[in-house]
């Protein structure tokens, strides 16, 4: 069986009191439909990670007679280094089934000159 196919739900509640990256949701919720049939689990049965990203970026400029200016601003993606939780395994029959397996990019910062004349 591969992971295209939509599996089986048990009626048991999917949603964990206290989920973590090790088990995001209740796999015993799901199991692998008999072979030949579609299984009768929904679409966005699994409600993923929430996702708060703060970005910020400081600017200052610099007068250095005129017409000439130096502009410094830097600049930081997810400044608080939160890891974005993006992918939740939901294949049944998956080694990684119920675990989250993919994280977006951490914090990253740039800093940027600009000297006009």
């Amino acid at each position: 069986m591969n992971g295209t196919l939509r599996a089986n739900v048990t009626g048991q509640g999917v949603t964990l009191a206290d989920p973590s990256t090790a088990s995001w949701f209740n796999t015993g919720a799901f199991v692998v439909p008999p072979p030949g049939t579609f299984g009768d689990a929904g679409r966005n049965t699994v409600i993923g990670p929430g996702m708060v990203l703060v970005n910020m970026s400081l600017i200052k400029n610099i007068a250095l007679g005129r017409p000439k200016t130096l502009s410094i601003r830097i600049q930081a993606n997810n400044v608080f280094n939160t890891p974005p939780l993006t992918g939740i395994d939901t294949v049944v029959n998956s080694p990684t089934y119920g675990q989250v397996v993919q994280v977006g990019s951490m914090r990253s910062i740039q800093i940027q000159t600009r000297f006009r004349f």
